[in-house]
């Protein structure tokens, strides 16, 4: 009987699906990797395959986390099939290092410099559990200091803020219309404008204008 039982235990492990894991979580953290962000997956501790219920006919990776991964994370293996109106899930610890490219000072910054790129190196860190965030290549010119910042340190996102494209009292550039049709006028800047928002303007007939700041220093109004 015990041996009768063996068999069907074995003969029920057989039947059961298994999912070979280890490549598909590196691939899954590969997708979400940028040019200025990335990771280096550890699966050397993870189960070659993992046996899911004899029901399962497929089964996928889910991920529950932001966009900068980091430490130990819980990986969701999600088994289906037709015969079962509920999937089951299974779940897979892996650990995650991230690497960022983060902007080094090469001289020395005073508070209020624009943040030029030609005085930045950019080297890769570990900020793994790190909650700082350093700004992007892309976009670290539309940025200037709060603080002064030392040569050979690092910047991160909270040390800088966004630098007007056009200040208070200045002459700026307006756009107004629709469906392709624009007209342009001068108008005088109310407040300092950033790029992607909202600004107040004089028009030249002493009327206050709002429209949306472009990162060339003009203003669409619609």
């Amino acid at each position: 009987m015990i041996h009768s039982l063996f068999l069907a235990l074995a003969a029920l492990a057989w039947m059961s699906p298994a999912a070979k894991i280890r490549a598909p979580i590196a691939s899954l953290y590969e997708s979400l990797q940028t040019n200025s962000m990335r990771f280096v997956v550890d699966t050397a501790g993870l189960p070659d395959s993992v046996r899911g219920p004899n029901w399962a006919t497929g089964w996928k990776l889910e991920r529950d986390g932001g966009t900068r991964p980091g430490g130990t994370e819980a990986i969701t293996l999600v088994w289906t099939g037709k015969d079962s109106p509920f999937p089951r899930r299974d779940w897979v610890q892996v650990r995650v290092e991230r690497q960022e490219l983060v902007p080094v000072a090469r001289g020395r910054f005073l508070s209020g410099d624009a943040i030029d790129s030609s005085r930045l190196d950019w080297q890769w860190r570990r900020t793994t559990g790190m909650r700082v965030i350093p700004p992007t290549p892309d976009s670290v010119g539309r940025f200037r200091t709060r603080t002064g910042i030392s040569p050979g340190q690092a910047i991160w996102r909270n040390q800088l803020e966004l630098r007007p494209v056009f200040h208070k009292g200045d002459l700026v550039k307006v756009q107004a219309g629709n469906q392709g049709a624009f007209a342009s006028i001068d108008a005088v800047a109310l407040e300092d404008g950033f790029a992607g928002s909202k600004t107040h303007l004089k028009s030249p007939w002493g009327k206050t204008i709002t429209g949306l700041t472009k990162s060339d220093g003009t203003v669409l109004v619609h």
